[in-house]
């Protein structure tokens, strides 16, 4: 009798100790997945060069992008407008310059986002486009790394753009931004986000500065060309990893 309790007891704490083990595995592999995996990456839609060829066909839906981040940049099926990802929603800014909240069964043939931390943030004043990025430039940490860029306040102007809806066969980005609409937006509140990629990764983004912009109001927006800043808030945020996913 004395020899069946022993062996009961060993037996339910091999139990106890293997449920523990796997546990504490599941809790690591969960945290670290949902932080490192998830969170802390840029996830990419095709490689830039190979978009700008004319390559607009969808083939992630926005549905999908959701899952991947809150805060991005983009386009749409055909080259139909500019997207936009801000406190995860998804807005499409068509030719005529009003964004629309996107549709989650619309498709990308291109997009970069990611789940937005801001690591650094400052304020920034009576700066035009050009005096931003040098600014910024400063700011980088290191000018091998991803940086996600949100600046939010007021603009005295910004001036943006938005390409038409372009036909098959496509052609290439430099011939379809021939017909692209231009605005002239004055005296808004207003937030540009978007991305700087270091030029040892040009080509397969943008070499630089990649930022769209949306009205607080939502009423106008686009791929931010220029801009005299009144006042803003940037916030920086450095990312650790990168996925290309390749059409």
């Amino acid at each position: 009798m004395y020899s069946q309790i022993k062996w009961l007891i060993a037996t339910v704490l091999i139990i106890l100790i293997s449920f523990s083990a796997f546990y504490a595995g599941w809790q690591i592999q969960t945290n670290t997945g949902s932080q490192t995996l998830n969170r802390d990456v840029l996830f990419q839609l095709a490689a830039f060069n190979t978009f700008s060829t004319g390559q607009y066909t969808g083939f992630m839906s926005y549905s999908e992008l959701e899952d991947h981040g809150d805060f991005g940049i983009g386009t749409f099926e055909g080259l139909d407008g500019e997207m936009i990802a801000l406190d995860g929603v998804f807005y499409q800014i068509q030719s005529d310059g009003i964004p629309r909240q996107a549709d989650p069964t619309q498709k990308a043939p291109y997009a970069t986002i990611t789940y937005f931390e801001a690591d650094q943030t400052f304020t920034v004043s009576g700066l035009n486009y050009t005096d931003l990025k040098m600014y910024l430039d400063e700011e980088l940490s290191s000018k091998d790394g991803i940086y996600g860029i949100k600046v939010s306040g007021t603009y005295d102007w910004a001036q943006t753009r938005s390409p038409q809806k372009q036909a098959e066969p496509y052609p290439n980005i430099t011939e379809a931004l021939k017909t692209q609409s231009i605005f002239n937006i004055t005296a808004v509140s207003a937030t540009a986000v978007g991305f700087w990629f270091p030029s040892s990764m040009n080509g397969v983004d943008y070499a630089g500065y990649h930022l769209h912009l949306i009205t607080d109001d939502h009423t106008a927006g686009g791929h931010l060309l220029d801009c005299i800043i009144n006042n803003a808030t940037v916030e920086i945020d450095q990312i650790n990893n990168y996925t290309l996913i390749l059409p």
